[in-house]
């Protein structure tokens, strides 16, 4: 059909995933930045269909007309396409890049359309091949995507309305996270997942889960962060400048290894916590080695009179030093 949503002429074939909402997947278990990534993706979706209405949402599938599976590749034509077209064609639109078992690499968009795309539409009918009831809008949107997708690089594309609720596509786009962290490869390490248009992404991933494993957390970082004489105000910033941006990853073990007062006897838990500074101070040493003489402890403090050369101008004072020296 000629305004077949994924291109003119033939019967045209089934892109990946569209019809498979129920389809039964291996259990993946998502590290919480790719939860907190999942979580955000379902509700800034919730949020654009309740901004603009659910007749007004599609669902819209890129496919390479290549076998594409190299992440930055694709990203560069994504990138193209959003710049060209997408950020003056829609009002607002979340795209999720998910791989297949091939390894070939798709995305899929929520765009938000100038006009009502769903009522009246009959999803039967276009499951069976037959199109009649897309209005006039949703084919010219069709005919533009057959005529402009290949100039980016992309094949097949699919644009249809949302055929249950707001809450059943927002699941269903959120599970692409999990999908494609089954299906990553090596260098997707750092890749983004989500991209959004400005001003969609209402609800960001700098949260904290309520749960007592985030308490415990909590809590464990408060301590490491006390014994260093640092606080929720500027721990961060010395974080990042003693152990680099990544910080929260090199120093998670050494955190959660800490033994917490209320949970183990006294002497265990200074223990603990002594063990905890002397691997600390280390690493700390280690990345950055001492090029300037005195630098003073974030609190005001001098370090230690009686510490080693080698860390007498760049360690600063801890809880834990003068305490070691009164026992």
């Amino acid at each position: 059909m000629a305004d077949a949503p994924g291109g003119a002429g033939g019967s045209a074939s089934a892109l990946p995933c569209l019809n498979t909402f129920n389809c039964n997947e291996r259990d993946i278990t998502l590290s919480p930045s790719h939860a907190k990534t999942a979580y955000a993706l379902k509700e800034n979706c919730l949020l654009l269909v309740m901004r603009y209405g659910l007749e007004r949402i599609g669902f819209l599938t890129f496919t390479f007309a290549r076998h594409v599976v190299c992440y930055k590749e694709a990203q560069k034509a994504l990138h193209s396409l959003m710049t060209g077209v997408l950020k003056g064609r829609y009002l607002e639109y979340i795209i999720v890049m998910e791989r297949m078992t091939s390894k070939r690499i798709h995305y899929h968009l929520l765009v938000a359309m100038a006009q009502d795309i769903r009522t009246g539409f009959d999803f039967v009918a276009v499951k069976r091949g037959n199109y009649a009831s897309a209005g006039v809008y949703l084919r010219s949107e069709w005919k533009f995507w057959r005529e402009t997708a290949p100039k980016y690089g992309f094949g097949r594309t699919e644009l249809l309305p949302i055929k249950k609720t707001a809450e059943g596509i927002a699941k269903y786009v959120g599970k692409y996270i999990a999908k494609q962290v089954g299906q990553r490869l090596p260098e997707d390490k750092g890749a983004r997942l989500v991209r959004y248009s400005k001003g969609t992404n209402r609800v960001g991933t700098r949260f904290a889960w309520v749960s007592s494993g985030a308490g415990i957390w909590r809590a464990k970082l408060g301590t490491f962060c006390w014994m260093l004489h640092l606080n929720s105000d500027n721990y961060v910033q010395f974080f990042g400048k003693w152990f680099g941006r990544n910080w929260v990853y090199h120093l998670r073990p050494l955190i959660h290894s800490i033994k917490l007062p209320e949970l183990y006897p006294a002497k265990e838990s200074g223990e603990s916590i002594q063990a905890v500074w002397l691997v600390v101070q280390n690493e700390r040493g280690r990345l950055n080695p001492c090029r300037t003489p005195r630098v003073l402890h974030p609190a005001g403090e001098s370090p230690a009179v009686n510490a080693p050369a080698s860390h007498r101008n760049c360690i600063p004072v801890s809880w834990i030093e003068r305490t070691v020296k009164d026992d």
